[in-house]
């Protein structure tokens, strides 16, 4: 069954962090993706989907004012397959909230 859930992370910086995994034989709907910059200056900050075949990258280095925010989707759709993880780091350490909503549980 299909459910619509936030995957909510604080405190993005310099290490990677899992934003979500899609577990085995599951595939997910990445629907948004909403970073905001909690520091006092503009800063990097790298999405990407880490898969058996290697990293893609969603955005690098997306620059971020202090106090901003982006939504990275902008109405696009990015399917995760089984065994998906969508993964984030920054230039500095607790510098981002991220939340992305995801459609789970799709065929």
């Amino acid at each position: 069954m299909s459910s619509f859930i936030n995957a909510p992370v604080a405190n993005v910086g310099t290490a990677e962090t899992t934003i979500f995994a899609a577990g085995a034989g599951v595939k997910a709907i990445l629907i948004g993706c909403n970073l905001a910059n909690k520091t006092g200056g503009i800063l990097p900050i790298s999405i990407w989907v880490r898969r058996s075949g290697g990293d893609f990258f969603v955005v690098r280095n997306k620059r971020v004012g202090n106090g901003e925010n982006e939504e990275i989707m902008k109405g696009n759709k990015l399917v995760l397959g089984a065994g998906d993880a969508l993964m984030a780091s920054s230039a500095d350490d607790n510098a981002f909230d991220v939340i992305a909503s995801i459609l789970t549980g799709v065929a």
